[in-house]
């Protein structure tokens, strides 16, 4: 049996989660903008040598 999705479950889960936190509005990156740009030049020297590797 299917279920069928109605307004009285909109209504029950917004009042399950109406006090409930379910996103972190308030993180904080640990990691430094080096660090970040360093790791996407690798991401993308592996990637052109994937596709290098698979034009030959």
């Amino acid at each position: 049996m299917a279920v069928v999705p109605t307004d009285s479950i909109d209504k029950k889960l917004a009042k399950l989660y109406a006090q409930k936190t379910t996103v972190n509005l308030d993180s904080k990156s640990t990691l430094s903008p080096e660090d970040f740009w360093s790791s996407m030049s690798i991401i993308a020297m592996n990637n052109k040598a994937v596709i290098n590797f698979r034009a030959k």
